[in-house]
């Protein structure tokens, strides 16, 4: 049960909530007196929590010859209601807080990102580039050996529908047979080699006003750099390296 619990808190459910919303659903139609005994939770705690579930819209409560009831109603609907209602509430409050975030201007920032799950949010955050061109410092640390092929294959889709190119400079000696030159065109997707001694070790994105950075396999560490000026010098350097290197 504490696993469902646990699972029920990451949806704004408190602990004692999803204790008494559980109860509820084990009990059937049941009375406060029930749910304190069942749940081990003090009454004046349990009538609170039951006009929060209420509220949420998992619990509903009948009175039949003046006695009060309560009655979970069914999980499948009233959850995805509750889910439904939360991703509203985001839509409504989300613009707003934007609005706050950038009143003062912009501030360059450096974000730190650490182990597997850090990395796969710096992926997440280049998916969000506006000016639809990623580009990319590759070298032969290879992406897939950290975040898994899955991963690397869903990035790629989610980056081809949403129309952003990718232009990578590689320093490895591996380069993609020439007939496959078409698929890199469906893939938005533009490679030219350095020369075979340039080896830049991390894996770098440069994009909008950010530059991405991820350190090799053995560090598991990642940082996105947010600042126009650094990354309209990285976007210039890469620029001059690009034009003046082979296809």
């Amino acid at each position: 049960m504490k696993n469902i619990e646990d699972k029920l808190k990451n949806l704004g459910i408190s602990r004692k909530e999803a204790k008494i919303y559980i109860a509820a659903l084990k009990i059937k139609k049941v009375t406060v007196a029930q749910i304190a005994v069942a749940t081990e939770i003090k009454r004046t705690t349990v009538y609170h929590c039951l006009d929060s579930l209420i509220e949420k819209g998992l619990i509903s409560k009948i009175t039949k010859d003046d006695k009060k009831y309560y009655f979970a109603e069914n999980p499948k609907a009233s959850l995805n209601n509750l889910l439904r209602e939360q991703k509203d509430i985001i839509a409504d409050v989300l613009p707003k807080l934007k609005n706050i975030f950038g009143q003062d201007g912009f501030q360059p920032e450096i974000r730190i990102y650490r182990h597997k799950r850090g990395i796969k949010k710096v992926f997440e955050n280049i998916l969000t580039c506006q000016e639809k061109i990623d580009r990319y410092y590759i070298s032969d640390f290879n992406v897939e050996d950290l975040l898994g092929e899955k991963f690397v294959d869903e990035f790629v889709k989610k980056r081809i529908k949403a129309g952003i190119k990718s232009l990578s400079l590689r320093s490895f000696k591996y380069k993609p047979r020439r007939e496959k030159g078409i698929l890199h065109i469906k893939q938005l997707r533009e490679a030219r080699f350095m020369p075979g001694e340039v080896n830049i070790k991390p894996y770098i994105c440069i994009y909008d006003n950010k530059v991405a950075v991820i350190s090799s396999k053995e560090e598991h560490l990642g940082f996105i750099i947010e600042s126009k000026d650094f990354s309209d010098a990285q976007k210039a350097i890469f620029d001059i390296i690009w034009n003046n290197t082979a296809i």
